[in-house]
């Protein structure tokens, strides 16, 4: 017979249906757990940390690849493991997920796991009632990051080092003056670079070539309130006039056809602040005069293809040996500029002006050029005597170059006053040194013989034809050019 149904009463049919759908529902939260638990560990194994979570008892319940690359542990080890594993394998001392379950907070620590600096972190996640369910663990490689650190603290130390040794040098640089001299002109000098140094105001220097102009410059510069600021010189002979514009006011990014693909800074703006030298500056092409002019006037630049002006804050030191009021009355240099460059003009005296000058230079050079070369050279009264009997051309630069030249080529200690008529023009020297000088008879002779073959030598071109001028033999000539120092051509 069959068996009769049972027959189920109402109330718990609800309750069996209420309970299918509490079952469908948290089905549907665990699935939706997983796929969330999946979904955050594939972005962890995207990331460059090592992710590792154990459970409330301290056992490692899931890893990241980067775990795996870190420590050299595989996951098929790890899972399953307490925490102390890590310990065990000597990867870490101290797991730091036992202590973040002791303490129910977070933690960092820094360690070194193969050889890599690595922060580890330990996060708690609490459940609803405030326990710590599971600690979530991130490791991340620094190793990098301290390298860079170390070398940035080097490169700091390193520039700190060489910031100290420029302002001592600044600072000697300052103490020392580089104008030498007790001649009456050289003290008008250097009181007048006191007093123009303390103003800032527009200067122009003007003197004959090896004077001593950028000397003169620096030694503003120095003892002006802008002597820690940049002082920077610009040569407007030296720099070819097609490139002269984009050095003095910079330009834009790609500005015009072979610029870099970058801005560049003019040296108007790296002397910001500071000092800048316009030598030569009757060697400026006429086009850039009125921008110079425009420098001067706005205090301000504007780069070459840029459209903004740039304020600046620089002093204005002018360097000249040419006269620039002639230049005016020839078109040559602009007049308004003129004035406004020649707010204070200086005008440097010749060497030959200041004879009483010569013998302290004469022992600076001697003495910078001994250190250089190691040598022990000396001069003798007589050459001193010489010296200053002579017109220097070239002035301060010439005798600067002479002593050097002597430095290096004369092999005795002493250096006389017959090595320096080899050198220098004969015809240079002051008509009184004849009477004053206490030449010996070879001296005398060979002094007039040098000036008589020099002489034949640039009329007749050769010194075949210089010889039968003189009435003597063409190797007597060259001997006499060998022996006296004689230019030939």
């Amino acid at each position: 017979m069959p068996k009769p149904m049972m027959e189920i009463d109402t109330d718990t049919l609800k309750e069996v249906e209420q309970l299918s759908k509490e079952i469908q529902k948290i089905t549907q939260e665990l699935k939706v757990y997983k796929e969330r638990e999946l979904e955050a560990f594939v972005i962890g194994d995207a990331l460059y940390d090592g992710i590792y979570i154990i459970d409330k008892m301290g056992v490692v319940i899931a890893v990241n690849k980067v775990f795996t690359q870190i420590t050299g542990i595989e996951e098929v080890e790890i899972i399953g493991q307490p925490i102390e594993f890590l310990s065990e394998k000597k990867i870490i001392k101290k797991p730091i997920g036992r202590m973040v379950l002791e303490r129910k907070e977070k933690i960092s620590v820094v360690a070194t796991i193969n050889n890599q600096k690595i922060v580890v972190t330990g996060n708690p996640i609490f459940d609803e009632e405030g326990n710590v369910v599971q600690v979530l663990i991130v490791m991340r490689d620094v190793t990098e990051l301290v390298r860079l650190q170390e070398q940035l603290e080097q490169s700091e130390k390193i520039t700190q080092k060489y910031m100290d040794e420029l302002q001592y040098f600044r600072t000697k640089e300052i103490q020392q003056s580089e104008l030498v001299g007790s001649s009456a002109g050289m003290i008008q000098l250097k009181e007048l670079i006191i007093q123009v140094a303390q103003v800032d105001v527009t200067v122009l220097i003007s003197g004959e070539t090896g004077v001593g102009k950028e000397v003169v410059a620096r030694e503003i510069h120095k003892n002006s309130l802008r002597k820690d600021a940049p002082y920077i010189k610009v040569n407007c002979a030296a720099i070819p006039e097609s490139l002269l514009e984009s050095e003095l006011f910079g330009y834009e990014r790609g500005a015009f056809t072979g610029a870099h693909n970058k801005e560049k800074l003019g040296l108007f703006e790296i002397a910001n602040s500071g000092t800048i030298l316009l030598d030569e500056i009757g060697e400026m092409p006429i086009n850039l005069q009125s921008k110079l002019l425009r420098v001067l006037q706005e205090k301000e630049i504007r780069r070459l293809g840029g459209t903004k002006s740039i304020k600046l804050d620089v002093r204005v030191i002018a360097a000249t040996n040419q006269k620039l009021e002639q230049q005016v009355a020839e078109g040559k240099f602009r007049q308004d500029l003129y004035y406004r460059l020649n707010v204070v003009p200086i005008q440097i005296p010749p060497l030959r002006s200041r004879k009483e000058d010569i013998p302290l230079l004469i022992n600076l050079f001697i003495h910078k050029y001994n250190e250089k070369y190691n040598q022990i050279k000396y001069i003798e009264l007589s050459a001193i005597e010489l010296m200053q009997q002579y017109r220097w051309p070239g002035n301060v630069r010439e005798l600067e170059n002479l002593i050097e030249q002597m430095v290096v080529i004369i092999k005795e200690p002493a250096i006389g006053a017959n090595n320096i008529l080899k050198i220098i023009d004969n015809s240079d020297l002051l008509g009184d040194y004849f009477e004053k000088s206490d030449l010996t008879l070879k001296e005398a002779v060979d002094m007039v013989e040098k000036q008589v073959i020099e002489k034949a030598i640039k009329a007749y071109g050769s010194t075949h034809k210089a010889a039968r001028a003189l009435g003597v033999s063409q190797p007597t000539v060259v001997r006499k050019v060998r022996e006296l120092g004689i230019k030939s051509k």
